[in-house]
């Protein structure tokens, strides 16, 4: 049985960033500041440059996120990533815009280290993962708006599009259907986590009532 993340109250915050990030309808991802235009050739040096500075950024933004919930500054992030608040605005122009990037980030890194899996193992994978996930963990003991937020199955915003788009490729490739159960089966362990046992319990009763691919 899932047991809620352990969260204090607190006191009353203005609206998270990570709300409007969460559910803001996906219409496309315009291209980071600084990017070449799509007919530029890009020089192969300064590209390689460009990933380490992001990925550096990100990371981060995630230590930040650990540290102090998602109420980070940009001073914050520049900081935690070891960059100058130059380099970080030439990535990104707001906190909201790193969060964002971060978010999908992470969603991205899950699905790539489950998608090879067979389906029961892929599904008990991502869901102690998303269990054990320490930025989950993080909002939990700071911001439990965000975290409700995240656990709003919406395949309007990015992150959660990109997950039933993952999720049916893995169901397809078992012949079975049924994503918009098992995306809500992924969910409650948003805000409810599980012990890994537990977990491998449900799978094998959620795996058994998915129905036929038509």
């Amino acid at each position: 049985m899932n047991s809620q993340r352990a969260a204090s109250p607190g006191p009353s915050r203005r609206p998270d960033p990570l709300v409007d990030i969460v559910l803001c309808p996906t219409t496309g991802r315009a291209l980071p500041v600084g990017a070449p235009a799509p007919d530029a050739a890009p020089d192969p040096s300064r590209a390689s440059v460009a990933r380490r500075s992001r990925a550096a950024i990100l990371d981060g933004a995630r230590a930040a996120v650990l540290a102090n919930g998602t109420a980070i500054t940009m001073a914050q992030i520049a900081a935690r990533a070891g960059v100058a608040k130059a380099t970080l605005y030439n990535h990104f122009r707001a906190r909201e815009d790193v969060l964002a990037e971060l978010l999908l980030a992470e969603i991205d890194g899950l699905i790539d280290s489950v998608s090879h899996l067979p389906l029961p193992a892929a599904l008990t994978q991502a869901a102690v993962a998303i269990s054990e996930h320490p930025l989950l963990e993080a909002l939990g003991e700071s911001d439990l708006l965000a975290l409700s937020v995240l656990g709003r199955v919406d395949v309007r915003s990015a992150g959660w599009a990109r997950v039933a788009q993952a999720t049916e490729r893995l169901l397809a490739r078992r012949g079975r259907r049924g994503t918009p159960t098992v995306l809500r089966w992924l969910a409650s362990f948003v805000t409810a986590p599980a012990e890994a046992a537990d977990i491998a319990a449900d799978v094998s009763v959620l795996v058994a009532g998915l129905p036929p691919a038509r």
